[in-house]
């Protein structure tokens, strides 16, 4: 009999977060300073800047990525300090229109600290002691009303649950197709660091990477967005890690998660590449998608590595099953694997099937020409289209339909 498996705490957050959340600290002790930046640093789905409040320039403040929850532990001062933070006016870069919540840290039992974090504005009085269990409720709601307030786009995963399985090709052909519902309205996201091929597949070359674009992030706009990224003919939008610049790929990488949001903001749908499986640096991306696409095959190693990372992932990252689908690419009804064996296996799953029409993939990859557009009528083009109309609002699914009705 199998040894049962014990579920319990791996030391990361187990709350998922709808979005990334950026949090500056202001901070008087060192101990405060240990204490919150440990608990913290256990939920992926949270960047936070660390600021003294000894010998503190607030202009300097200009340089960080503006936040959503601003953290002030008590101490000589404080509420001083506070305040001329809150006199000081911002560039426009940071002008969003969306207000940090300040929450305070300090001894509940000091009644003179509650009373001036009220009189200041704070949403909320905490203790100094309080750890990520105690955090995660406040944390959970910031997120969903930063979803809510900015309108943030959907945030697409395809992953490989094996190597060459074929999540760059579907992901790639997804976008192209949702880009001719929204043109310019698409990303495509490569983060493969090493070997992304997402721009041969498309036939272009970039001039900057998403090294670039995590660099300047507290002064994205528009403009300056729509000129990191690379344009396609089709109306898509990609951005991808420069393979030149491993050393910098490398150390920008940890600071997805600020830059994810700011994307989100622009693009109604931001598909993300993650070919080479799930690598921990983008765990903030993978926590907070509202979709991830498992890509695999009719073969034993494909379907194990599926469920071990469907466990991973609700375990760990806390993706519940309705954000999760499969998708069994170079599907052949002849395969001893059947659907049906599929479908028992990963549960109460949504499984696609793209047929295997190696040919089609192969001349698609090798001219740079995604085969939605050259290869429109081919089997996998079209359940491409049928995968691609179901991220799509339920009013365009209508029209669709309905158009067909009386085309």
């Amino acid at each position: 009999m199998g040894e049962a498996v014990k579920l319990s705490s791996s030391g990361e957050c187990p709350i998922r977060l709808k979005t990334s959340l950026v949090v500056w600290i202001f901070y008087s002790s060192d101990t405060f300073k240990l204490h919150i930046s440990q608990e913290l640093n256990k939920c992926q789905g949270v960047s936070f800047e660390m600021i003294s409040f000894h010998g503190l320039i607030v202009s300097n403040l200009a340089h960080f990525a503006q936040p959503d929850l601003i953290f002030v532990e008590t101490g000589p001062n404080w509420a001083q300090k506070i305040v001329e933070l809150q006199q000081y006016e911002a560039p426009e870069s940071h002008d969003s229109g969306y207000d940090a919540s300040l929450i305070v840290f300090g001894n509940e039992n000091d009644n003179g600290a509650l009373k001036i974090a009220l009189r200041i504005g704070a949403a909320d009085f905490i203790s100094d002691q309080a750890d990520l269990d105690e955090l995660a409720p406040l944390l959970k709601g910031v997120a969903e009303d930063k979803v809510a307030s900015r309108q943030l786009g959907e945030l697409l995963v395809f992953m490989n649950t094996k190597g060459g399985a074929g999540a760059t090709m579907i992901a790639v052909n997804t976008a192209i197709t949702l880009a001719k519902h929204y043109p310019n309205e698409v990303l495509l996201l490569d983060l493969d660091m090493q070997f992304g091929v997402v721009e041969d597949y498309l036939n272009v070359n970039g001039t900057y990477g998403l090294a670039d674009a995590v660099t300047n992030v507290a002064d994205l706009d528009d403009v300056s967005l729509g000129s990191l990224v690379t344009k396609h003919e089709s109306g898509l939008h990609t951005i991808g890690f420069k393979r030149d610049n491993s050393a910098e790929n490398f150390e920008k990488s940890q600071s997805m998660n600020k830059l994810i949001p700011v994307l989100r903001e622009r693009y109604p749908y931001v598909i993300v590449d993650m070919s080479r499986g799930l690598d921990r640096i983008f765990s903030s991306v993978v926590s907070s998608a509202t979709k991830i696409f498992l890509i695999t095959q009719q073969n034993l190693v494909a379907i194990k590595n599926t469920t071990q990372l469907m466990k991973l992932m609700t375990f760990e990252y806390g993706v519940s099953k309705e954000h999760m689908e499969v998708v069994i690419n170079r599907y052949e009804k002849r395969q001893s694997i059947k659907l049906k064996d599929v479908e028992d296996t990963v549960g109460h799953v949504k499984v696609h099937t793209i047929p295997n029409d190696f040919k089609v993939a192969l001349e698609s990859a090798n001219l740079g020409r995604p085969y939605m557009h050259s290869k429109k009528n081919s089997s996998i083009a079209k359940s491409v289209r049928n995968l691609a109309a179901s991220l799509l609002p339920e009013q365009d699914n209508h029209n669709k339909w309905f158009k067909k009705l009386f085309s």
